[in-house]
């Protein structure tokens, strides 16, 4: 009995304070689509970071006149490496062949014989694509004898490593700001409802109702107020996603989305919001005016 009369309480207050409730659910929509494009942004740009990563391999250049028993023998030593993944070889006619498609043969032309040397490309596993790292196996492949020539994207891979740890950094400071930016304008804007009862709050005290009791219909409120806001922003998002699907799909500018089941954590986090909102309001307000 006790609970269905909070529950019908709590409902009477989100339709007597219409206009606030509408404003709140609107804060926390906005919020959470902000805090879903946030997120949306910053998995893309870790994408776009591995992704480069994961191009990083090093270049062996051999030298000419090599039997095959003498490049076998050069990748059976480049095997014995630590961090070695794979290995590809790659002969003259076929660096020929990569050369053309890339930039035409008219440069080849110039040449009475094929100019580019056979290589073995080496890619390795992710916890060796660091610096210092690749810097140490390219030491260990400087001692195999019949090797020319050893190269790998170094300054591409010191950009990455200067910048990542800011990236992260710049990430975390602004995921805190948003949280407690989206919390503050919740709290703030539940406030406004919680201020437009209190004359039933004051009376509920009056009468010896405890703050927990008091608050608990503020609660169920804000937890529906999240629920709502968490189901609009996941309509907006999921609008949004199926329009820029249908427009850059096949285009430079495609990004990836969380899958469309995380629209249900988005819901989730809309309730907490709620709730937080509605127990941070209800407690100040308690703390200020009444007590």
């Amino acid at each position: 009995m006790k609970f269905r009369y909070l529950l019908k309480e709590s409902l009477r207050g989100f339709n007597s304070a219409k206009l606030s409730t509408v404003a709140s659910v609107i804060t926390i929509t906005l919020s959470l689509i902000l805090i879903a494009v946030y997120f949306t942004l910053s998995f893309n740009s870790n994408k776009l970071i591995k992704s480069i990563k994961d191009k990083v391999e090093i270049e062996v250049f051999l030298d000419d006149n090599l039997s095959q028993d003498d490049i076998n023998d050069i990748k059976e030593k480049i095997r014995t490496i630590g961090g070695v993944k794979q290995i590809s070889f790659i002969s003259k006619e076929d660096a020929s062949k990569i050369f053309e498609k890339e930039y035409g043969k008219e440069m080849l032309e110039l040449f009475e014989s094929n100019p580019l040397p056979a290589s073995f490309k080496i890619n390795l596993y992710d916890e060796y694509k660091s610096l210092d790292r690749i810097n140490k196996i390219k030491n260990q492949l400087s001692t195999i004898q019949n090797i020319n020539d050893i190269v790998f994207p170094e300054k591409n891979l010191e950009l990455i490593e200067k910048n990542t740890s800011g990236f992260l950094y710049i990430n975390l400071v602004i995921l805190i700001i948003i949280t407690l930016s989206s919390v503050f304008l919740v709290s703030n804007t539940i406030r406004l409802v919680i201020t437009s009862r209190r004359k039933i709050i004051k009376t509920f005290k009056l009468l010896g109702a405890t703050n927990s009791y008091i608050m608990t219909p503020f609660i169920i409120e804000g937890f529906l107020q999240g629920l709502i806001g968490g189901i609009l922003a996941s309509g907006i998002l999921y609008t949004l996603l199926v329009i820029y699907s249908s427009r850059f799909n096949q285009n430079d500018l495609k990004l990836d989305f969380f899958g469309f089941e995380y629209l249900g954590y988005l819901i989730f986090v809309g309730i907490i919001l709620g709730i937080v909102g509605s127990v941070f309001s209800v407690y100040r307000f308690l703390k200020i005016h009444i007590n």
